[in-house]
Order: C-alpha cells, then structure tokens, then sequence
C-alpha cells in the first residue's frame, strides 16, 4: 500500500542591513589625520574579507572530505561482524547521497521515492524518502510511517524499536524513531529520522534467510543532501 503526501510550507527570508556613519570631523583634526584613518580602516576591512574567505574554504574542504568518494561500513548479519568499502552515490530523483555497499543498486520508484536493492533477491530492500524540512512536517511523516507499518501488520500491533544500535545513528541524526513488523519469513522495518535539513523516512524489506536490515541500516546513515 503506497501513499502519497506532499505538504508545502512558505519559507520567508529577513534580510535586514545595518549601516552606520559617522562623519563628524574634528575641529583640530588634520587632513593626514583622516588619510590615515581610512587608509587604517580599509586595511581592518581587507584583513577581515580574507579571514572570512579562508574560514569558508577550510569549512568547505572538511566537508569534502567528510563526503569522499568512500567509506568503510561496519555492520552486521545474523551477529557476525562484516566491514566493506561504501562508495558515495547520488540519487537521480531526490536531493540526497548515500554510501552504498556493492551488490546493491539504488534505483528512482516514483517522485521522493527510491529503492535501493538487494542485487542478488530483488524482494529485500530498502525503500529512501527523503524531503526538505521546509516542505514538511515531521510528525505527520512520523505518524504516516507508524500507520504504514500499522497496516502492513495484519492485525498485530506494530513494534516500536526501543534498541538505540536498531536505530540510525550518527552525526547530524536527529528525532530517530522506528517500529518493525514480523512475519514467519522475514520483517518490515519503519524508520524516521531529521538529518540536516532533510527527513528521511526508511522502510526496509528484509527475509529471515537474508538477513540485511543491518546493512541497510548503516547504508540508511549515511543519507545525507547532495553537496
């Protein structure tokens, strides 16, 4: 059962500029006197235009390479511990970049909609919503997840996941919340969290015999918008 939200919200910029001046001259204040002063305060201006453009490209550099082109992901399947190299992947229809293992593949489903697949069982995968903070709210897309988890149950009450390692993690992440629904042959995994100015909604399709909610867990993490 897919279903479809979009809420817009109006986001208003105040721009306000400050200006002072203070043109006063001295009654005994010299001509040289003046030179020197302006002379000082463009070289004030100047020091502080470089200051601030060297802080910018330090600040940009660490984000660079805080998003590399590779990560290394630890994670876990059926309690043994697994780390592989992640590389960075842009998603095509949404404003979002994620590391992704090999042997997955992330594919557009529908607008604000991926899947990111298992390549070997394509029926084990994760399911990437992702929208701007300032085009939703979160609780209603909290609310929508639990009662898609709800409705997946088939009777059973969905269970929320109180286990903090069961939960995306990580810096940036914020607000996470999960429940998950189990079947005989496998589980249905909800989960919402705030990173930056997105929230992610995940729903993660996994098999008993596979066992990948882990993995995706960690790919999940590293969600984060396109730089």
């Amino acid at each position: 059962m897919k279903k479809s939200w979009l809420l817009f919200a109006s986001l208003s910029l105040a721009i306000t500029m400050l200006s002072a001046c203070n043109s006063t001259d001295e009654a005994n204040g010299s001509e040289s006197d003046k030179t020197t002063e302006v002379e000082s305060d463009e070289t004030t201006v100047d020091e502080t235009a470089d200051e601030d453009k060297s802080k910018d490209e330090t600040e940009t550099s660490a984000d660079a390479e805080t998003r590399g082109p590779e990560k290394a992901l630890s994670y876990s399947i059926d309690d043994e511990k697994k780390e592989e190299t992640a590389k960075l992947t842009d998603s095509d229809e949404q404003n979002y970049s994620i590391y992704k293992l090999d042997g997955y593949s992330l594919t557009g489903e529908e607008p604000n909609k991926d899947s990111l697949y298992y390549d070997e069982n394509s029926a084990v995968f994760m399911r990437v919503e992702t929208i701007s903070k300032d085009e939703a709210d979160y609780e209603i897309i909290r609310d929508t997840m639990i009662e898609s988890i709800a409705a997946v149950s088939i009777g059973k009450e969905p269970v929320k996941i109180d286990k903090q390692e069961k939960l995306p993690q990580g810096e940036g992440i914020s607000n996470q919340i999960g429940y998950e629904s189990k079947f005989e042959l496998g589980t249905v995994s909800g989960m919402v969290f705030e990173q930056g100015n997105l929230i992610v909604r995940l729903t993660i399709f996994d098999q008993n015999s596979v066992n990948l909610t882990d993995a995706f867990l960690k790919m999940g993490e590293t969600i984060a918008a396109k730089q």
